[in-house]
């Protein structure tokens, strides 16, 4: 069990990062398997999810000790925001995180209308 859970896929080198400092459970099926997931949570302080993981009320029951859900890329549609309020889990999204990506495909796209 990990004080971070990690239940998709994320850059090698941020989750040597993470291991160094925190025990860390980094099983990229975990998002596909809700059973699995629930007993990995038990111990977590940190949850990092991407968009197959379904966050709701059941998994959050799972992880009393949890104060943190981080969302890899965009939007909350997977995470029950409500169910985090209740339980004051702190939901940050990965919001703006690829912005300058954005802006250079934009500028290389109107380029190569040119």
């Amino acid at each position: 069990m990990g004080q971070i859970v990690i239940t998709e896929y994320m850059e090698a080198a941020a989750i040597q990062r993470l291991s160094a400092a925190y025990a860390t459970l980094y099983d990229p099926e975990l998002g596909k398997a809700p059973e699995r997931l629930r007993a990995a949570v038990g111990e977590a302080r940190a949850l990092i999810v991407r968009n197959r993981t379904q966050v709701d009320d059941a998994l959050l029951a799972a992880a009393p000790g949890l104060k943190v859900l981080g969302r890899l890329g965009v939007g909350l549609y997977n995470i029950d925001l409500e169910a985090c309020r209740t339980r004051r889990v702190e939901v940050i999204p990965a919001a703006g995180a690829n912005a300058d990506s954005v802006a250079e495909y934009a500028i290389l796209s109107v380029g190569m209308l040119l």
